[in-house]
């Protein structure tokens, strides 16, 4: 390829500084309202799903890049600018042959124990579609893994062999709000598709300034959200509350957000604790620093294997302080059995959440769309847990082949990467695993496809998750995000 390499270090730090913004920085503008590039090159596209009904054709056969950016016809559709790309041609070039999808997760290292089971999700749902389908439009899906053990300059240096020597098509599911910060700048500059970035960090719904850049979680925001809403429903009296936090663009993302939204709820934050990346040890005294504050309320982001050692700690400070009895909830990213089922008691009643069904709860067993994932998943690593961030590996692979099903219908000359980014950020689907009155929708408008979620609690005696109350939607009430400036 033409394109340069990526670029250079100082304008990750920018990115990286970008990515800790919280809920008080983004944009909760109407949803009628388009972005930006959207306003200057649109008018309406269909974004009913891809599945259903096929939606207007806005793309014309790759030597017409000014076609892919034709006017559509919903006043709230996005369109993406190729014009802003450092080659229009290749953003507009057709496709062929096997769709090369690329993607950089932790193998190895610390955090592979949460994470490495979302690559054998992310693989399963390919081989399933190859096999059932043919693929997508007639091409043969082909997902290429890298391990980057959770680091930045490694998912740097993956990214530039992805796009430049193994040509793929479009990067999605890749991990870590830093690591997915590392590259937005430069994949948006080379408008590859950066898709369903696996992280709830609000940058990615960065419409206006990082149009090519999707993300797959829940926004962290949304989620803390959920949180406080459930607590000072269950308990009207909640007046205090801690944060425990890991300290990199992950957990500061929860807790910009989280420290905006207590205020906003009159809920005083009385602790503030963190933890480094690679700290493994115990946190015994952020959690008897918390304690001593004796908040009503816990909001806990660690990483990984940290969500045990969380729990562990926190069931050791509550034996040794009998009054010490917060709503504690933790960070989705830890909603795992193997996770809280070795925190032994510390994890009795500790709150989390999920958009997905458990596919580990014997009552969703029967289930055709659980049954379906559970026997891809076992084709491809058998002895790995299905539960978990491999059901959010598996929800990365569909949404990238609903958006490529999309962008096949809407651009019936070929697929283009302006077609797939057009698809996704038109999306209107509803996945396999979604809990039920839950779906995955964005426009020009709206920027996050995931914006409601399920509170859950840990059955410690059972090892089971219970839900706690209704599903709480707040579809296309998060607008899009603005970076500060």
């Amino acid at each position: 390829m033409a394109h340069k390499r990526l670029m250079a270090v100082f304008v990750v730090a920018a990115l990286a500084a970008a990515a800790c913004g919280g809920d008080d920085e983004t944009s909760t503008t109407d949803a009628a309202t388009p972005t930006t590039a959207a306003a200057e090159t649109t008018a309406p596209a269909d974004t009913e799903p891809a599945d259903t009904e096929p939606a207007a054709d806005t793309t014309a056969p790759a030597d017409t890049a000014a076609d892919t950016t034709a006017p559509a016809t919903d006043e709230n559709a996005f369109v993406v600018d190729t014009e802003a790309c450092e080659d229009p041609d290749a953003a507009n070039a057709v496709i062929e042959g096997d769709i090369k999808i690329g993607t950089s997760i932790p193998l190895t290292g610390g955090p592979a124990a949460l994470f490495a089971p979302f690559a054998d999700g992310f693989q399963a749902y390919f081989d399933y579609i190859n096999a059932t389908e043919g693929g997508v439009n007639g091409q043969t899906l082909v997902p290429i893994v890298k391990d980057d053990q959770y680091t930045a300059d490694i998912t740097k240096t993956n990214v530039d062999s992805l796009v430049f020597d193994d040509e793929v098509a479009l990067l999605s599911g890749i991990i870590g709000s830093p690591n997915n910060a590392a590259i937005q700048a430069d994949m948006n500059a080379l408008c590859v598709p950066q898709l369903w970035a696996a992280t709830g960090a609000p940058s990615w719904g960065a419409v206006d300034v990082y149009p090519w850049t999707t993300g797959l979680l829940v926004p962290y925001a949304v989620e803390s959200r959920v949180f406080l809403e459930y607590a000072t429903g269950e308990n009207p009296d909640v007046a205090t509350a801690a944060l425990f936090y890991v300290n990199n663009e992950f957990g500061q993302a929860y807790a910009e957000a989280f420290k905006a939204q207590v205020e906003e709820f009159g809920i005083e934050l009385v602790a503030e604790e963190t933890i480094d990346v690679t700290d493994s040890g115990a946190p015994s005294g952020q959690l008897t620093n918390i304690a001593a504050a004796n908040p009503d309320i816990v909001l806990a982001v660690p990483l990984g294997a940290q969500c045990i050692a969380f729990m562990t700690e926190l069931g050791n400070v509550k034996a040794a302080n009998p009054d010490f009895a917060p709503a504690v909830y933790q960070t989705a990213t830890c909603a795992n059995q193997l996770f809280f089922g070795a925190a032994g008691a510390g994890g009795d009643g500790v709150l989390t959440s999920s958009n997905l069904v458990d596919v580990a709860n014997p009552e969703n067993a029967s289930l055709p769309a659980v049954s379906t994932y559970l026997e891809a998943f076992t084709s491809v690593n058998a002895d790995a847990n299905p539960a978990g961030i491999a059901v959010a590996g598996w929800l990365a692979g569909e949404m990238t082949v609903a958006t490529l099903k999309k962008a096949a219908e809407d651009c019936p000359e070929g697929i283009t990467r302006a077609c797939i980014i057009n698809a996704a950020r038109n999306i209107d689907f509803t996945p396999s695993l979604f809990r039920e009155g839950l779906s995955a929708v964005m426009n020009a408008g709206d920027g996050f496809i995931a914006e409601g979620t399920q509170i859950i609690s840990w059955d410690a005696a059972n090892q089971v998750f219970v839900d706690q109350g209704d599903v709480i939607d707040v579809e296309g009430t998060t607008g899009v995000y603005t970076p500060a400036s």
